[in-house]
């Protein structure tokens, strides 16, 4: 008999149709679009108090709720629809008149909950059996459920010839192994206020859509850097040298967000109560390109013209866009490198501050 395995193909990613993790109501499922990877890790921190006297501790104990590390990549697309989901950003209305801020969600409506739903066919595609707005019977299927979500990091990247990823990070509260057995399963969230998960509402697996249709709920917009409407537009920097203002030569961009969170405890709730942001989230800018020429220019200058940059990365499948817009960015560092029989490389390195009015912007276009 040949073994099992859980492969690419028989899982999808999915998240909670609602603004709050904790509901007493039922609540129906969003596609996870484009997910390339996930992973988790589950910490189990324990005190190990000791006396006077003595070498060895007085006991060891777990005395709260272990926190669970969730990290989820994907190919991002024009509707931001997984930033929505999941809680980095609060809608896409207006996507075309308007700009909407990176962690812009009130903290009440700042967790969700993401389920990983493996199929028990492993001779077809799980997203071949999802019909829209129908009840799923999942019966035989298996899911790993994740409760009370928070979103802490967001980084994304590409270079030449690879497409742009997507990396996000959450902490959450729960974990749950369910084996399916029919069209619905009890969600993951745990009421914080009260440490337990008491009438807690059902997972429906009905999948409602982001976008404007069915069909490209399985077929998304694949936004392509060297389609002829992406562009990276980046400030020339003060202190001279590589131009990059103008016309260059992009290599590769990273950008990442980080935002770390407290976690609050009291007595009598074994879970954590609040997971509080602390802003100003702390945003790294890199880019690298090939040398085009030099501006005049001298670093010692840095210091009286320390001045603020601007950037925006669009990304596009044809007409349909995604932009990013940072402002406020400082310089860190920047650096030249030729190589023997090689290009000379310029790589520059900025910070800027990430808060709910201020620092990255994102519009789309809703499709």
């Amino acid at each position: 008999m040949a073994r099992r395995y859980t492969k690419r193909n028989s899982a999808v990613i999915a998240a909670q149709d609602t603004t709050v993790a904790f509901s007493t109501a039922n609540q129906s499922l969003k596609l996870y679009l484009m997910s390339q990877n996930f992973n988790y890790s589950v910490a189990f921190p324990t005190e190990k108090p000791k006396q006077l006297g003595a070498e060895d501790s007085v006991f060891q104990e777990t005395f709260s709720q272990p926190d669970v590390s969730l990290n989820v990549s994907y190919i991002p697309e024009p509707n931001f629809s997984n930033e929505v989901l999941g809680r980095f950003i609060d809608s896409t209305s207006n996507w075309t008149s308007q700009f909407k801020n990176m962690f812009d969600v009130a903290d009440a409506n700042s967790a969700t909950n993401l389920y990983v739903l493996v199929g028990d066919d492993q001779g077809g595609d799980f997203l071949d059996k999802i019909e829209f707005f129908s009840s799923l019977n999942l019966n035989g299927d298996s899911a790993l459920a994740f409760g009370n979500c928070y979103p802490t990091s967001y980084r994304l990247s590409y270079g030449v010839g690879e497409m742009p990823v997507v990396s996000t990070s959450y902490i959450c509260s729960n974990m749950v192994f369910d084996p399916l057995t029919g069209t619905h399963m009890e969600m993951p969230a745990i009421n914080l206020t009260g440490g337990n998960n008491n009438g807690v509402g059902y997972c429906d697996f009905t999948f409602a859509t982001s976008l404007t249709s069915a069909a490209l709920e399985k077929s998304p917009a694949i936004i392509n850097p060297t389609d002829s409407n992406s562009s990276v537009t980046l400030e020339n920097l003060q202190i001279g040298g590589q131009n990059i203002s103008g016309i260059h030569y992009i290599q590769s961009v990273d950008m990442s967000v980080n935002l770390p969170r407290v976690s609050s405890y009291g007595l009598g709730n074994d879970y954590a109560y609040n997971r509080k942001p602390q802003f100003p989230a702390q945003g790294s800018f890199n880019v690298s390109s090939l040398v085009s020429g030099m501006d005049s220019g001298s670093i010692t200058g840095v210091l009286a013209n320390n001045e603020d940059y601007s950037f925006q990365l669009i990304l596009a499948s044809g007409s349909e866009k995604m932009i990013y817009e940072i402002e406020g960015a400082k310089l860190q560092s920047v650096s030249y490198e030729m190589p023997l029989n090689d290009l000379m490389s310029f790589n520059a390195s900025f910070g800027f501050n990430v808060t709910k009015d201020k620092g990255l912007r994102l519009s789309g276009t809703r499709y």
